[in-house]
């Protein structure tokens, strides 16, 4: 009977409301509301890091996936291309070129192993 006073609340505001519909539409617009602006900061951060002067050696530079692979979220196809976007030690922020889904932050380690990626304090350990 956990489900009692939920069930209670949700009653009790669809009636407020002048019903279920109603209550299902505040929902959805409310959640647009909150949705929409969060959505907005993110697209702008995004453009923003973009734009930003490319600081460390790999910055802005496309590199090729050599292999599959994947990290979290992110699954990488041979032959898909991804931009540097910012490194900071062994994190990278990333775009993947044709994916709607940008940006993702990956080690270092997993770029390598999956693609020609060398970051600049590697090549100078080889």
């Amino acid at each position: 009977m956990g489900n009692l006073g939920g069930y209670q609340l949700m009653t009790t505001l669809a009636k407020r409301v002048g019903g279920p519909g109603r209550l299902l539409a505040l929902a959805v617009a409310g959640g647009y509301v909150v949705i929409r602006p969060v959505e907005a900061g993110a697209k702008r951060a995004f453009q923003e890091i973009r734009k930003r002067g490319v600081a460390g050696p790999t910055n802005g530079q496309v590199f090729r996936a050599m292999s599959p692979g994947e990290d979290r979220d992110l699954k990488i196809r041979a032959g898909d291309e991804f931009r540097v976007l910012e490194s900071d030690g062994d994190a990278i922020l990333i775009e993947l070129l044709g994916d709607a889904n940008n940006p993702y932050f990956v080690s270092g380690a997993f770029l390598r192993s999956i693609s020609d990626f060398r970051h600049g304090s590697d090549t100078a350990a080889e």
